[in-house]
């Protein structure tokens, strides 16, 4: 059903005409043409998780949108941007988003449209898990889904890459909604794969991963930028997926991976793929979130099930660098958050362990205390 052909360029600056050049080239290998755009809705989905500056490395590097756009403009096709960042799905919200994070320039120059529409629809899709996710509607409505996304570790779900990314086509706070649905890691990381089988199925998905500069650590936002150096395109997001988890180290340490393996999304190894261009080399010492502890995937979600297994899960906790700004408390899908004497209190009892605090903290304020139990487990190879 999918192609497990990876198209891959090295390549380390972020220069828009040179990364033209390359997605040029991968759609060219890929064989994707005008043909598959004519007469299309064509939207692409960055990764804006927040409002956050490009060499932060938290969010799609403006330079990449361009390149893209430079090369959907010789196609003559004009796209519609569309993201759902964390927090409230507003106009307003998603101004400020974009132009945080430098999306509108490149957006302008190439007239293409930034989507201020916060309607969703509900889709149906007979998954393993989920039977219908609601969806934001520029994504629902179009034909041609570009999937760019940057490489990143990931404290809830270890790594970020084309099949997280696309957790951002379910509007707003219903993200929250869908974490304290799916508090077991494996459900949620189930969840992620159901959600990205149906826009594979239901419309044409082109996987883009920035892996120039990616982020190790605390990722999705907290965690610190790495060059790596690489840009790889897929028309399958779970075979680009299998070959990001080797490129920052991660290889049989990513859930989703897994579960794409199991259900034959994708091979069981990245050897199987078929790499277009360059072949690239594991990076060194890539730095695994707090939460992972660098054991397998089994060991790591295996505390994660029931009350008693999330007990010894590890814990967020909020540091002396902690503002009081609220959006924690605004963030957490179970409300187990509030100030009290100008700093976040996190009653743990409650808590779910989505990270979704750490994730959406704009001071890097919230940090996570890992069981001792849990640091043993994480041994397990």
């Amino acid at each position: 059903m999918f192609s497990n052909t990876v198209a891959v360029s090295a390549q380390r600056e972020y220069d828009a005409d040179k990364i033209a050049y390359i997605i040029a080239n991968h759609f060219v290998s890929l064989g994707i043409g005008a043909s598959l755009f004519e007469g299309k809705k064509v939207v692409i989905k960055p990764n804006l998780v927040m409002k956050k500056s490009p060499d932060a490395a938290a969010t799609t590097h403006p330079a990449m949108l361009e390149g893209l756009l430079k090369v959907l403009n010789g196609f003559g096709v004009k796209p519609t941007i569309a993201e759902s960042p964390g927090g409230v799905y507003s106009a307003a919200r998603l101004d400020g988003v974009y132009r945080g994070c430098g999306i509108d320039k490149p957006s302008e120059k190439y007239g293409a449209v930034l989507n201020y529409d916060v309607d969703a629809e509900r889709v149906d899709f007979d998954g393993e898990l989920v039977k219908s996710f609601n969806i934001i509607k520029p994504i629902a409505d179009a034909d041609v889904i570009i999937d760019i996304c940057r490489l990143k570790s990931h404290s809830l779900t270890t790594m970020s890459a084309a099949v997280k990314n696309l957790f951002g086509t379910v509007p707003g706070i219903e993200k929250f909604e869908a974490h304290a649905a799916y508090p077991d890691y494996a459900d949620f990381n189930r969840m992620l794969c159901d959600l990205c089988l149906m826009h594979c199925t239901k419309k044409s998905v082109i996987a883009i991963t920035d892996a120039i500069v990616c982020m190790e650590g605390n990722g999705p936002t907290a965690g610190s930028p790495k060059e790596i150096g690489y840009i790889l395109t897929s028309k399958n997001p779970f075979a680009s997926d299998l070959l990001a988890e080797r490129i920052i180290g991660f290889e049989g340490k990513v859930p989703s991976v897994e579960i794409s393996r199991r259900r034959g999304l994708c091979p069981q190894s990245a050897d199987e793929l078929e790499i277009l261009g360059d072949i690239p080399q594991t990076a060194e010492n890539f730095a695994q979130p707090d939460t992972s502890g660098g054991g397998s995937v089994k060991a790591l979600t295996f505390f994660s099930r029931g009350k008693i297994g999330r007990l010894f899960m590890p814990k967020p906790y909020a540091t002396s660098d902690c503002r009081a700004c609220g959006e924690c408390v605004r963030s957490c899908p179970k409300k187990t958050i509030t100030l009290q004497n100008g700093k976040a209190r996190i009653n743990v009892s409650n808590c779910i362990r989505c990270f979704c605090c750490q994730e959406l903290c704009p001071f890097k304020a919230i940090k996570i205390k890992r069981n001792f139990i849990t640091r043993l487990v994480g041994n397990i190879k």
